[in-house]
């Protein structure tokens, strides 16, 4: 009995020692991996040399670069390892972060890295092998980082799209401010982007004024501005002073003052003037509690 037990624990322990000493791929040396990372760069060949040619848009090149990455997910998914060879790191995580370690001030060296640098965490991200919380932290931490390269490079339209990746991943990992101020800075890179015009006047007002609605408590700044701007007008139209006018405006303001309410002492314009803040104001605070509440 006793030999049994010897002979049974030597043979737990061999098996033990053989489960210790599974070799397991490391990512820099797995075939698959360095085939995928071959054939990013491949493609971003191709993309700057239809950069090279000057006859695309930024908006058909953002087109290429999605068309490359249907052929970069499959290779992935077929000849990456599973994440149990990899001990469960990201396969492509050296890839992410080369254009950091780029010292040239060449902008072209500098776009170069950032777009093989975009295809290596987009194909990750889309891959069909799970991804860990703390991973999803990482990529969206990248994607906003790249966003700001991007931005630096004077591509805001790449620069969108990397934060609207970054605000995708932040939302499930319930991570609202980190998100908010990706879709902030996606709309400012959309900004960018838009060609001068009425509509681009219009939105760098509403940046100005409210962050696109993502920094609501500006809007409490411009008030006191409008404020301020209605009490002087309303004191210069007289015949009142300007503690009365300033004491009306802000009774307006927060309670719209009705046409019977108004004092006697507010000439015709001045009264004029009081309407119309009461609807400025209206709209102001209604605006302003929307964005408080807002998801």
């Amino acid at each position: 009995m006793a030999k049994c037990g010897v002979a049974g624990n030597k043979g737990l322990s061999t098996r033990h020692r053989s489960a210790t000493n599974i070799t397991f791929v490391p990512t820099a040396n797995s075939p698959g991996v360095e085939s995928v990372i071959d054939a990013i760069a491949e493609y971003e060949l191709r993309y700057r040399d239809r950069t090279e040619e000057g006859e695309y848009s930024e908006e058909e090149l953002l087109e290429l670069l999605d068309s490359y990455l249907p052929d970069l997910v499959y290779a992935f998914d077929s000849k990456v390892p599973p994440p149990r060879e990899r001990r469960g790191a990201l396969a492509l995580d050296k890839e992410y972060y080369e254009w950091r370690r780029i010292t040239s001030g060449d902008p072209e060296t500098r776009r170069a890295a950032a777009i093989r640098s975009y295809l290596a965490t987009e194909t990750e991200r889309r891959g069909q092998f799970r991804i860990s919380r703390s991973q999803n932290g990482r990529l969206a931490d990248h994607f906003d980082a790249m966003g700001t390269e991007f931005m630096a490079l004077g591509m805001p339209g790449h620069a969108a799209l990397a934060y609207q990746s970054a605000a995708d991943l932040y939302l499930p990992l319930q991570q609202k401010s980190k998100r908010e101020h990706a879709l902030l800075n996606r709309r400012r890179a959309q900004h960018m982007a838009r060609p001068n015009g009425v509509q681009r006047i219009f939105e760098g007002l509403y940046d100005g004024i409210c962050g696109y609605g993502y920094r609501p408590f500006r809007m409490l700044g411009w008030m006191a501005v409008m404020l301020a701007a209605f009490s002087v007008a309303v004191w210069l139209c007289g015949p009142a002073g300007y503690v009365r006018s300033l004491h009306g405006c802000l009774i307006d303001f927060l309670n719209p003052l009705m046409f019977g309410s108004l004092d006697a002492n507010f000439g015709p314009a001045a009264q004029t003037l009081l309407i119309i803040e009461g609807y400025v104001g209206t709209i102001s605070m209604a605006i302003f509690f929307a964005f408080l509440v807002r998801d």
